[in-house]
Formats: structure tokens, C-alpha cells, sequence
């Protein structure tokens, strides 16, 4: 039953941290699932820093619980601002995980930031857009520049791009949040309420304030002014969420809106190919050094050798034996090429002849 259909108010969280964030969020995949569905949400988003060690996770939770996996992450650019990139299809995924590489890869320092971790410069994010809906970032380091939007939205287009909604109930959130909304007029695109979920439970509120002291390497009272504090960062209801955001009804239903067009399953759409079976010529290359191959194993100067030391007969067991292999390699390659595993057997080949 969807949100429309049900009464439930159309809200679906699009941004939620797991314990992959590392010292940040404090839940497992497995419960943010369960408590999503508890509270009657229809589809959760994963959206951890620079990570999808959680999709999978998540993806099989939400299959037992009943709700619908949405994947993507929070990505860290290299001048400190985030920006929230979720799967649309598979090339969205490949995309993400290329964008992620890059981000681990090529670490650097930046504002706010120490060195080594993660980031990546806003043109690598520009160039894999392909696939990918994003969203402007949370509350503290999203995009809030009007030519940084652009940039953004001509590369992820009107339909690709939403400016991001949080209200963590601390100074200035109303007006920040009207300022978006006024730079979302002015580029012709929607914006979506999210609420920057870190704990599926008020439990976990206290571990998650201990490890915002441990990320800054501080104590929990020094700590205090960076602390959430006052659990607006708990998993809630969407009723509870549509309240929150009373001020902007319509970027609350975008949230469902998006939520019926991020159909990614990571359990069923992504598939695997081993690299290199993209190639039209590696069924064919595989066929010509197996038969190259097999005509100098079964040759007749090795076949009389064989028939020599098995003590077997060129007219009887020799010849038996050479049609047999011929059989077994036919049917060897059509499995090999059905499977797409012709570059799996190159690639071994060319290693073995180096």
C-alpha cells in the first residue's frame, strides 16, 4: 500500500546515516529498516558520508521489512560543503561508485577539514551525473550559492536536481530554508524536505552525541555547541515530519514524488559482468587458443606418443579420446560464452603467459 492510497502523510526520508557513517551515525541498516516501517514509512534512502558499505545491508533489511530501499550517499566536496546523491538506475550506481573511488583516492585538505579524509572536487561530480538525482546538501555544509546551482543544474537538469530542505530546529532554519526555496523559484526546480536521520531511536541519541566528541576530539561538554542535542535527528513518523515542515507542504510530498521515480534495486538491477566481456571479440579469441590449443594436445605425434605410454591404440582409444575432447570443448565455450566469462579465461591467459 503506498502513501497516497493509505492516508499516511506523503513523506519518505531521503537522508539517513547508518554506522557506516563512521563516528557519526549510530544505527545498523537492519534497525533503520525496521523502525522505518514501524513509523509507517513506505521507502528509506541510505545516505551515508562518502560510502555504501550500508546498501546491501539495507537492501535485504527492507525486503524483510516491508519498505523499499533507496540507495545513495552524502559526498564530501574538497571546499567542505556536501552534496546528497541518490541512485536513479544502474548507471546512477556505477556512476556513484566511480564518484566515491575518486573521493578515497585523492584525498586532500580543505576548510574545516583534516587530512585524509575523503572528498572530491565538485567538476568530478558534475562529470557522473548521469543516473544520479542530487539533492543540495544538509543544513550545515549544503550548497547554498546561486552559481554553484547552476553548475549543478546544468549538469543534473530540472529533473535531477532538488534544493534540500532541513530543519534541525536550531537559529536560522526558517530563513535558510526560505532563502532555498526562493533560489529553487529562480532556477525552476523543486525543493524536498529531509531530516538528516542519524538514530533510528531517542536510545541511541547519548552514543551518538559521544561520537561527535570523539570525531572532533573533544569532550562531550566542549563538544556542545556541535552536538544535535535535540533529537530531530531520531528516525520519526512521517505525520511527525509533514509537522515539522508545515511551512513547505509541497517539498514534503516532493519526498514521495521522488520516492516512486528511485526504483533501484540493488538485489535485482545491477547485474555483473567480469571486465573485459564487454568485448565482442573475447568469445571469439577464447575459441581460437582453445582449438589452437587442443590440436597440439591431440595431434597425431601426440597422440602416438600418448598411445605409447597408456599403451592405447591410434585406430581404437587415441581417436576416441580426440572426439571426445572436441565434444567437451564445443560445450565448454557455449557455457563460457552464455555466462559472458570469455575475459575471466583471457585475462588469466594473458597473466599466466607473462
Amino acid at each position: 500500500m503506498s502513501a497516497r492510497s493509505s492516508g499516511t502523510p506523503p513523506y519518505v526520508e531521503l537522508h539517513c546515516h547508518s554506522a557506516y557513517s563512521f563516528l557519526d551515525g549510530v544505527s545498523l541498516p537492519q534497525e533503520l529498516a525496521q523502525t522505518a516501517a514501524e513509523r509507517g514509512h513506505v521507502a528509506l534512502a541510505l545516505t551515508d558520508h562518502n560510502s555504501l558499505s550500508g546498501s546491501m545491508e539495507l537492501a535485504q533489511a527492507a525486503v524483510e521489512a516491508g519498505v523499499r530501499a533507496i540507495h545513495g550517499a552524502e559526498i564530501d566536496l574538497d571546499d567542505g560543503r556536501h552534496l546528497t546523491l541518490l541512485v536513479r538506475d544502474a548507471r546512477g550506481w556505477s556512476n556513484l561508485c566511480r564518484i566515491i573511488t575518486h573521493a578515497h583516492a585523492a584525498t586532500r585538505d580543505g576548510p574545516g577539514r583534516e587530512r585524509g579524509e575523503p572528498s572530491v572536487a565538485l567538476q568530478t561530480v558534475l562529470d557522473h551525473a548521469e543516473g544520479l538525482l542530487c539533492l543540495t546538501g544538509c543544513a550545515a555544509h549544503g550548497v547554498r550559492d546561486e552559481p554553484t546551482a547552476r553548475f549543478l543544474l546544468e549538469a543534473f537538469g530540472v529533473e535531477g536536481l532538488r534544493m534540500e530542505l532541513q530543519r534541525p530546529y536550531a537559529r536560522h532554519d526558517r530563513a535558510r530554508n526560505r532563502a532555498l526555496r526562493a533560489l529553487a523559484r529562480r532556477l525552476g526546480v523543486e525543493c524536498v524536505a529531509t531530516g538528516n536521520v542519524h538514530a533510528h531511536a531517542r536510545s541511541r541519541a547519548e552514543l551518538q552525541d559521544a561520537f561527535v566528541a570523539l570525531r572532533h576530539h573533544s569532550t562531550l561538554d566542549a563538544c556542545e555547541p556541535l552536538r544535535r542535542g535535540n533529537h530531530s535527528h531520531v528516525m520519526s513518523t512521517p505525520r511527525a515530519m509533514a509537522g515539522r515542515f508545515a511551512d513547505h507542504p509541497r517539498a514534503v510530498r516532493e519526498t514521495l514524488n521522488l520516492a516512486e521515480r528511485l526504483t533501484f534495486d540493488l538485489t535485482k538491477d545491477l547485474g555483473y559482468r567480469y571486465p573485459g566481456s564487454e568485448r565482442e571479440s573475447a568469445p571469439r579469441r577464447l575459441s581460437e587458443l582453445c582449438w589452437a590449443r587442443i590440436e597440439d594436445r591431440y595431434s597425431p605425434d601426440a597422440l602416438r606418443g600418448r598411445a605409447g605410454a597408456d599403451g592405447l591404440s591410434l585406430r581404437g582409444g587415441a581417436r576416441a579420446a580426440r572426439a571426445e575432447a572436441h565434444a567437451r570443448l564445443e560445450g565448454e565455450l557455449r557455457v563460457i560464452d552464455t555466462l559472458g566469462l570469455a575475459g575471466f579465461f583471457l585475462l588469466h591467459h594473458d597473466m599466466l603467459e607473462l
